[in-house]
């Protein structure tokens, strides 16, 4: 898989066999193919990163990539720009925006932005999503106002 840097098989290996990061919809019957969504897509290239260049053995950490899962929950994909995933002693994980300091403890630290860019490719999309373009809401929704939601053309919750 090209957005991953695994291979078939060792994309099988990482999500079934040794279940490291679980694919968000499993094969359903042998000969289907498991289903990833882009924040699986993201901790697999971060796994990827961690084993080729900090030579990390995965399988004994397996527990990091699920709070790195929790971290990311529900996030949005433009949310996580300039963001870094910082990771203390292998075994507990933090998000932190560029802004943010660090711990006063050593970490290995995975800036997101560059992985995101690929994903950003890799999903087709023309140009990488950083950064959704801000308007007022009022300019969008007009005055009709409807408790909690706003009318623009049809009904959808704010």
């Amino acid at each position: 898989m090209e957005l991953t840097g695994l291979t078939a098989d060792q994309l099988r290996e990482w999500t079934v066999r040794r279940n490291l990061i679980a694919p968000d919809i499993p094969a359903q019957k042998r000969g289907s193919g498991a289903r990833f969504g882009w924040r699986t897509v993201l901790l697999l290239r971060l796994a990827v990163v961690l084993r080729q260049r900090f030579h990390v053995e995965l399988q004994a950490h397996s527990d990091l990539f699920g709070h790195a899962r929790a971290l990311l929950g529900d996030l949005s994909f433009p949310a996580l720009w300039g963001m870094t995933l910082v990771i203390y002693d292998l075994e507990r994980c933090a998000l932190l925006d560029d802004g943010v300091s660090l711990a006063d403890e050593d970490a290995l630290l995975l800036r997101l932005d560059r992985h995101l860019e690929a994903l950003s490719r890799g999903f087709g999309m023309i140009e990488p999503l950083v950064q959704l373009p801000l308007f007022p809401l009022r300019a969008v929704a007009g005055e009709d106002r409807v408790e909690g939601s706003f009318r623009v053309g049809r009904e959808r919750s704010a």
